[in-house]
């Protein structure tokens, strides 16, 4: 399937008030075909062979002999360039300019280099030929045979150039300039600048470098400006309705953050609920990877997939059916809205970058003008920081409100942290793995291995804010822990008195 048809089924999934905000790559794509009608063009006016873009080494210095249906008639143009002196153009050059309103200009530059030659030159005004018979053959005197004097001899016939001009174009292009040099090197000339029929323009300069004439033919295309005014037009409209959203999407996000902080109150009997969605929604990674570090996922696509799979996880477990408050219910629907927005807007991006991409991938094909490597130069085109900064909001606004288990474990047996001791280094640990670390003589913290920081541990340390803090938001967790750690303290004081039995010691309590 071509992309045009791609890019407008894909485009259906989006919302119909977002479908306006899409690069129109077909409307595009018809622009091209005149940029190449106007190259073709000014080109053969100016008898000049079309640039076929890179070669092999990446460098556009390639010409199109056979272009257009003058291939003969080109070849003829060429030989005859090389029998007078004339090589072929050295050097093509496309830029695409940025002046301080912002607007780009595309600039094609073109040199030509003439041999060394002892012929002196002179100007030379071409008459009006408009109104001429077409293909008018006009006689001009030679230049070889100026004296130093600077007056010419009458030219011969055999010494003429004939110039062989088509008067249908005479009417709307003035006729270009022979600059007269006066032979010094590095003088410049500029030539008058030339409308083309597309209202481009054309300019004309020669100067003498190491006594070889060198002209720099200058073309801009307008049908290629309007090309890349029209997609920077689509990108910065694009770019304006992003901004906007954010702003509603971060009020939407907030607002509801709002809310939630009342119906995932400790003392509510759906906080519980609300925590294990929040768990299931971090374990199922639906827009950060495995490392954790809130990357967006590749494409929209497999974000769209994983949240599926996460919302019909939720339904077969039946959390939303153990809701008690009415409103948890619609807090919960307005959840998921939220992250079907971003889906959308992911998916936005990347069928305007796609899009971006390719018509530019098609412009440098057709026209043979290398623009894939300037056009990101004049606007950036990020499509990661935007959903990455919605895809924070989400998690620090909504997911960060109901707090999670694994963000207070202790390090060392990967418990809750139990009696937190805060040592001096600032790292938290349970109180029973504190003893442990002692007994074992692990002196320094094992995180950081701040010096003599478990040693110089005691009562102290206790964080009394976080026991509260824990004892308020885990109590189910704080009592097994508590569990646990009596249990464990039960079977190391019957172990001793087994080994002091096993060694024939009577038991000092009994």
């Amino acid at each position: 399937m071509k992309f045009g048809k791609t890019i407008e089924t894909s485009a259906k999934e989006l919302p119909e008030e977002w479908q306006p905000y899409l690069i129109q790559y077909n409307s595009l794509k018809k622009n091209i075909k005149g940029i190449v009608e106007e190259l073709e063009d000014t080109f053969r006016t100016l008898n000049l062979p079309l640039p076929l873009g890179e070669t092999d080494s990446g460098e556009q210095s390639a010409y199109d002999v056979n272009h257009g249906n003058r291939s003969m008639d080109t070849c003829t143009d060429l030989e005859t360039m090389t029998t007078t002196g004339m090589q072929l153009p050295e050097v093509v050059a496309y830029n695409i300019e940025k002046d301080s309103d912002g607007l780009v200009h595309p600039v094609i530059i073109v040199k030509i280099r003439r041999q060394p030659s002892n012929r002196r030159e002179r100007i030379i005004e071409l008459p009006d030929i408009a109104g001429l018979p077409k293909n008018t053959s006009i006689m001009l005197p030679s230049l070889a045979n100026t004296d130093d004097s600077g007056s010419a001899e009458s030219p011969a016939i055999e010494n003429s150039s004939e110039l062989e001009v088509d008067a249908t174009q005479a009417s709307a292009m003035p006729m270009p300039r022979f600059v007269d040099s006066t032979g010094d090197d590095d003088v410049f000339n500029p030539g008058a600048p030339l409308d083309t029929p597309a209202g481009g323009n054309v300019l004309l300069e020669s100067r003498f470098v190491e006594g070889a004439e060198e002209t720099q033919v200058t073309v801009r295309l307008q049908s290629d400006r309007m090309f890349f005014v029209q997609l920077i037009n689509y990108i910065e409209r694009t770019r304006t309705f992003e901004q906007a959203y954010t702003q509603q999407y971060s009020s939407n996000v907030n607002s509801l953050g709002s809310e939630l902080t009342f119906v995932t109150s400790p003392f509510k009997h759906d906080f519980q609920i609300w925590r294990e969605i929040f768990r299931l929604y971090m374990d199922a990674d639906v827009w950060s990877h495995a490392e954790g570090d809130l990357r967006p996922t590749n494409t929209a696509k497999e974000g769209q997939d994983r949240f599926s799979k996460f919302t019909q996880h939720i339904e077969t477990i039946g959390l939303a059916g153990q809701f008690r408050d009415p409103l948890s219910a619609k807090l919960l629907v307005s959840f998921y809205k939220l992250n079907s927005e971003l889906t959308y807007m992911k998916l936005l991006q990347e069928m305007n970058e796609l899009a971006t991409r390719k018509i530019i991938k098609k412009h440098d094909k057709r026209t043979h003008l290398i623009a894939k490597t300037q056009f990101p130069q004049l606007i950036s085109f990020d499509t990661t920081t935007l959903t990455r900064a919605l895809i924070y909001t989400v998690y620090t606004e909504l997911v960060g409100v109901v707090p999670q288990i694994n963000d207070y474990m202790c390090p060392m047996c990967l418990n809750i942290a139990w009696r937190p001791l805060r040592l001096e280094c600032s790292h938290v640990f349970c109180s029973r793995c504190v003893v442990k670390a002692s007994r074992c003589r692990m002196f320094n913290c094992p995180v950081c291995r701040s010096k003599d920081a478990i040693y110089r541990a005691g009562v102290t340390n206790v964080d009394q804010a976080l026991l509260n803090f824990l004892k308020l938001y885990f109590p189910k967790e704080v009592k097994e822990r508590q569990r646990d750690i009596q249990q464990e303290i039960t079977e190391e004081e019957t172990g001793i008195i087994k080994s002091m039995q096993s060694r024939g010691k009577p038991c000092i309590i009994m």
